[in-house]
């Protein structure tokens, strides 16, 4: 993730690396090995840093959330996990995905592992009406993600399905639980309903930016810095916002171009730098980034009103610039 600051130092990751390792256990067998080896090294940890700063932000304190915190973590990777099986991904965060590590079957479990150890997390403590609460709004923002992961798949190779398709599974698969973090630290620090639905639409917003700026990056940023081949979209025949505003904005010779692409035998390379020269042409790009800068001035002003928000606030700042 990028932005014209440099990013803070954050007390909070290995704090939140301990919940992990106290969640799935140590490595003793293959379940808590696969898990570990999914969880570390880890990502940016956003989803847990939102819980908390959530929290902080409404006068709570970091240490009664870092449990549920992390437990957010355990769900998201879990997601990943599956993600990259249905995706048949090779490469998660620039190293070789669970599937490809442990194999299918060992990766199915792993997830499942994940899902269970964050669950059984959550529930670890704090007042049950606060916790049933935070929990009830986490379960549904899963739910959320199934059924855009289960969309995602039903508009694959399909450029017609046209960008509110494509907005509709961001919704679902990043927003909903970046929205449902902000929330759960919210409620557990017992925020007022105003507070707690501010903070629900920052974190929405934010998770838009974000994944809207994912979708750019490999037309944008070097696989290292992805964490992720740079054809791996055009690989899976995935219609992306950049890509379906590419569609729509271009003339007939570029959209039987990226029919082609999208449905034909066409080498991945050639494909990706045929791709990315339509993107560029059509003004794709420019307009994506633009869309992406519009959902993280949308957070920003959501948090107007809170205290304690600098991280927060950091957060939707930076989420138009994803390469730092």
């Amino acid at each position: 993730m990028t932005a014209t600051a440099s990013r803070p130092t954050d007390p909070l990751i290995p704090l939140i690396e301990a919940e992990l390792i106290r969640s799935v256990g140590s490595g003793e067998d293959l379940l808590e090995t696969a898990c570990l080896d999914a969880l570390f090294p880890g990502g940016k940890l956003l989803r847990p840093t939102l819980c908390v700063e959530s929290a902080r932000a409404v006068g709570g304190r970091a240490e009664s959330v870092l449990s549920f915190a992390a437990a957010i973590e355990c769900l998201h990777v879990a997601s990943l996990v599956h993600d990259d099986i249905v995706d048949q991904d090779p490469v998660r965060r620039g190293r070789a995905s669970t599937a490809e590590r442990f194999g299918i079957a060992e990766a199915l479990l792993a997830g499942d592992g994940l899902f269970t150890a964050g669950w059984a997390a959550m529930l670890r403590g704090g007042p049950a009406d606060r916790v049933l609460a935070a929990s009830r709004a986490i379960a549904e923002a899963v739910h959320a993600m199934c059924r855009a992961s289960m969309r995602e798949i039903e508009i694959r190779e399909d450029l017609t399905c046209g960008r509110s398709a494509v907005l509709e599974v961001i919704r679902g698969k990043t927003a909903a639980l970046t929205g449902a973090a902000c929330r759960a630290g919210a409620i557990l620090a017992d925020a007022t309903p105003e507070q707690i639905d501010a903070l629900h639409h920052y974190g929405e917003q934010l998770g838009m930016a974000f994944q809207i700026r994912d979708d750019l990056l490999p037309y944008t940023a070097a696989d290292a810095l992805t964490g992720k081949s740079a054809v791996s979209d055009v690989a899976n025949r995935q219609p992306t916002l950049p890509v379906l505003l590419a569609y729509e904005s271009a003339d007939a010779h570029d959209r039987r171009h990226l029919t082609e692409i999208f449905h034909g035998n066409v080498d991945l390379a050639t494909a990706h730098r045929d791709l990315l020269d339509v993107l560029a042409r059509t003004g794709a790009i420019a307009e994506a980034a633009r869309q992406a800068r519009a959902c993280a001035a949308q957070a920003r002003a959501a948090l107007g009103g809170l205290s304690a928000t600098g991280r927060l606030a950091w957060l939707a700042d930076s989420a138009a610039d994803r390469h730092q």
